[in-house]
């Protein structure tokens, strides 16, 4: 469905790149999607390309003790927003995620959270609901609308948390993005997860990181180290774990891409993503 309203002109969807940043919760070692065949890293579709990051669980359901706070080798993706495009207005569609939930409040706070990030000039605007679909992580019917939307949908894989599907253009500059949020996972409230629950804020706050144009801070979970499991970009969320608060290894990573105005980079290195297999 789409949403009422004029959206934002756009160019041919011939000039357009896609990249795909998938945040998978994969329980077997290999996933499917429709279109995609297997996590390649880097897929032809006809005139768009495509890029899988998998997120993979560890299966173990911990009473989990909190790690230390150390900073990590954040990576960023080759893709940002062009300054003229900031603020990045994000949509919601609360349309089958869990009733139990504000699911407004946490994505609220989650952009308030990658907003207040000192030294950054990056910033995201919420727009509001909507009933428009996340059509550029439509696989099968790509739709563009022009506007960067946070759904639920039951038509992930099994095991999957949610993805996020960036696209850019010729010049490399992002020009949408869209979340989809798996409707199937048994979401609970942080501060109280019980067993076999996930929470749901630091997904969306991982996500948005995405949609910001960041990567994972290490290519595979078991080559990570505990300060790179630390950041929210880390790229795996066990059951009852929480990363819904910004690191400094995260905020880094936002200073180095959108540095504001008279301000330092961090020092970091910058490197691009690299889909980890395992």
């Amino acid at each position: 469905m789409r949403r009422a309203g004029a959206a934002p002109h756009l160019p041919s969807t011939r000039a357009l790149a896609w990249s795909v940043g998938l945040a998978l919760l994969v329980l077997a070692g290999v996933f499917a999607m429709p279109g995609v065949a297997g996590p390649a890293p880097h897929t032809s579709l006809g005139d768009y390309e495509v890029r899988i990051h998998v997120l993979t669980w560890d299966g173990s359901d911990p009473e989990l003790a909190p790690a230390a706070d150390a900073g990590a080798a954040f990576k960023l993706n080759a893709n940002r927003w062009a300054p003229s495009a900031i603020p990045v207005r994000v949509w919601l569609n609360p349309a089958g995620g869990p009733p139990a939930l504000p699911i407004e409040e946490l994505v609220e706070s989650a952009l308030g959270q990658w907003n207040g990030i000192e030294g950054s000039a990056f910033r995201f605007a919420y727009a509001g609901v909507t009933t428009a679909e996340a059509g550029a992580c439509n696989f099968t019917s790509r739709e563009l609308d022009g506007r960067n939307t946070v759904a639920f949908t039951t038509s992930l894989p099994p095991g999957t948390l949610g993805i996020t599907c960036s696209v850019w253009g010729s010049d490399g500059n992002l020009r949408e993005f869209d979340i989809h949020l798996n409707a199937s996972v048994n979401w609970g409230p942080s501060g109280s997860l019980g067993a076999g629950q996930f929470d749901l804020a630091s997904t969306i706050l991982h996500e948005l990181g995405h949609g910001a144009g960041l990567g994972h801070p290490c290519e595979s979970t078991s080559r990570c180290t505990d300060d790179e499991r630390r950041a929210v970009m880390y790229p795996s969320l066990r059951p009852r774990e929480e990363r819904n608060v910004l690191q400094a290894d995260d905020r880094a990573a936002m200073v180095e891409a959108y540095p504001a105005p008279g301000g330092q980079v961090s020092g970091f290195r910058l490197v691009l993503p690299i889909v980890s297999r395992d």
